[in-house]
């Protein structure tokens, strides 16, 4: 018999992706999320809500057309969820981009070096929820050339946020 061993103590230390998108949809429900950014800016804004080593949570506006390019939050797993508005994801496997849309309290999960792309599409600000585990120590860029995946450069934590 195989067992398999996980370092730390489930909701404390360690959040499973399940975990990760029910703080997201609980932090959605606070009132005065559309407050702590600014929905009338012309590119996206944030405001981190929460942060310790295990756990990191972000409310993000966005502009009509905003994008974030193609990135992934190295070791970190994450959930986004939408909370007002319409966002589209494109993520990246098997050498192609595959769309999924994320409309107003739908929200999704995803495992480490998650390569994706998330745009407002639609024809209003939208506002958004993401959480992270462990807290985000930084991002790898990736820009789209000749119909492949190229890796551009590495973002740590604090730079630009």
């Amino acid at each position: 018999m195989t067992t398999i061993t996980t370092a730390g103590t489930p909701g404390v230390n360690r959040f499973s992706r399940s975990q990760l998108l029910r703080t997201a949809r609980l932090f959605a429900t606070d009132p005065d999320l559309r407050e702590l950014v600014d929905l009338a800016a012309t590119e996206r804004t944030w405001h981190r809500l929460d942060a310790t080593d295990h756990l990191e949570i972000w409310v993000v506006g966005w502009p009509v057309g905003s994008s974030t390019g193609w990135h992934d939050h190295l070791q970190s797993e994450g959930a986004i969820l939408t909370v007002a508005g319409e966002l589209a994801e494109q993520t990246w496997s098997a050498g192609e981009a595959h769309d999924r849309y994320l409309w107003e309290g739908e929200g999704r999960s995803f495992g480490p070096r998650h390569v994706h792309n998330v745009t407002n599409l639609g024809d209003r600000p939208a506002l958004s929820v993401h959480v992270y585990s462990p807290a985000l120590r930084g991002m790898t860029r990736y820009a789209l050339l000749d119909g492949r995946l190229r890796q551009t450069g590495i973002e740590r934590a604090g730079a630009q946020w």
